[in-house]
């Protein structure tokens, strides 16, 4: 997800570079150059001090005739590579039949001829040489091959030299704006220092903020955010995300908050989040139903639940599956409408890779006095597996046998249980199942008692 917040900023840095290709008058000539912003380190010169640009030597006309028949060339005719063709006729005939900044604006339209049929590598060659003259060319045209160059570094995963190009123009570039820094942050998070990359956008964010450069930016908030959950800064990313539903109420944002929240244990944080994000229209995915049923059921307003997803139904945005009809009944059961319950599961069990279900199922079933049903499903249970405490099953069935009146069944069941039990240690279920075997056993006594004096 974050590849695609930092590409914007690479992208933003070609568009200048294909788009602002001009031809611009210089004293005693024309000088093909690039506006922009960035100066190398090594040909530091005042922005400020319009000597600087003085010193820069003509261009003869002859070879600004020829790079404007060039630029047409590139531009008019959409053919880069002739106009590559008579660049290099241009170098072979000898680089020193031109001065510094002759040399450079060749080189520059070399390296926008190469970026136009997208080769990387010899635009950036070029470019680099336009450095190899920066003493002889204008502060213009340093100021926009340098930031060119740091984001060609970048595109090539050239961390180490983008930031060195960026930081050094940095020094020297007098008030750049806001999203410079952004970009240094981005490098600094390709190269692991998430640190660093949180600095820099804090520093673009408080610099937008100052000059009115208003709604941020949601790209810089979304990296902060990333950023600081990387950190496991949370208490962070909740502020961030606060910020980031009040200027840009979209769905993602509000559903990140409810979670953040959940997370950090502010629940009733969370069921607020989840309300605004249900009442604003956001719900379209599944999991937004599934976790609002949650956060319903955590609030114990569990019918709620059960309506808001089987409204997630009614839309068909949730789907029949295990996870979703086993919310569902659970809603249905917290809220004590066992009917609707039975029914969810019941449907959930086509979906069933093991017992749980069933033995849900058969809990239900004895609560509803339906002791045939609570026996099947407890057995199904039982042979599907993944029970834990499987002897509470067995105490469960053995308790529908017996108001079935199965009392021999019944009593093997709670035999078997107990011996589970005993075996895992668990007290308190072994006492419950052999206080079982008393009772039928005493039961049974009774019955053949009364029988016998039926007889005489």
């Amino acid at each position: 997800m974050l590849s695609k917040l930092v590409q914007g900023t690479v992208a933003l840095g070609f568009g200048w570079f294909v788009l602002f290709a001009t031809v611009e008058p210089t004293v005693g000539g024309l000088s093909i150059s690039l506006t922009g912003d960035v100066i190398a380190q090594n040909c530091v010169r005042d922005p400020e001090d319009d000597r600087a640009d003085r010193r820069i030597p003509n261009m003869n006309l002859s070879t600004a005739d020829k790079l404007g028949e060039i630029q047409e060339l590139i531009d008019t005719e959409n053919n880069p590579q002739a106009g590559i063709v008579e660049l290099d006729r241009m170098i072979a005939r000898g680089t020193r039949r031109y001065n510094g900044n002759e040399l450079a604006n060749i080189y520059k339209m070399l390296a926008y001829a190469y970026f136009i049929i997208d080769d990387m590598d010899n635009t950036i060659v070029y470019n680099e040489k336009i450095l190899e003259h920066c003493e002889d060319v204008r502060i213009g045209m340093l100021s926009t091959t340098m930031f060119t160059l740091s984001q060609l570094y970048y595109s090539q995963e050239r961390y180490s030299e983008a930031l060195a190009m960026i930081e050094d123009w940095l020094l020297i570039a007098g008030d750049p704006g806001p999203n410079p820094y952004y970009f240094v942050a981005t490098i600094y998070y390709q190269q692991g220092d998430f640190d660093r990359a949180i600095e820099y956008v804090e520093l673009a964010i408080d610099m937008a903020t100052e000059r009115g450069m208003l709604p941020i930016k949601k790209s810089w908030y979304g990296m902060l955010r990333f950023l600081y959950y990387e950190k496991e800064n949370f208490p962070k990313v909740i502020e961030i995300l606060e910020i980031m539903v009040r200027e840009y109420p979209e769905r993602s944002s509000w559903i990140q908050l409810a979670g953040m929240y959940g997370e950090e244990g502010f629940e009733k944080k969370q069921l607020y989040a989840m309300e605004s994000a249900n009442v604003l229209g956001f719900f379209d995915r599944e999991s937004d139903y599934l976790q609002y049923q949650g956060v319903l059921m955590n609030a114990d307003v569990a019918i709620r639940g059960a309506w808001y997803l089987q409204e997630g139904f009614d839309k068909e945005i949730v789907e029949e599956s295990y996870r979703s009809l086993n919310a569902l009944g659970q809603s249905y059961q917290a809220a004590l409408e066992d009917d609707d319950a039975i029914e969810q599961f019941e449907k959930a069990t086509e979906f069933a890779e093991d017992g749980r279900i069933f033995k849900r199922l058969a809990q239900l079933y004895l609560g509803k006095e339906r002791f045939e049903k609570c026996t099947e499903r407890a057995e199904e249970a039982i042979k599907r597996g993944g029970i834990d405490r499987v002897w509470d099953l067995k105490i469960l069935e053995g308790m529908c046998e017996y108001n079935r009146e199965r009392l021999t069944r019944a009593l093997e069941i709670f035999q078997e249980a107990r011996r589970d039990a005993r075996d895992a240690r668990a007290a308190a279920a072994e006492r419950s199942a052999r206080d079982w075997i008393r009772y039928i056993e005493n039961e049974r006594n009774r019955l053949r008692q009364l029988a016998a004096a039926e007889a005489t």
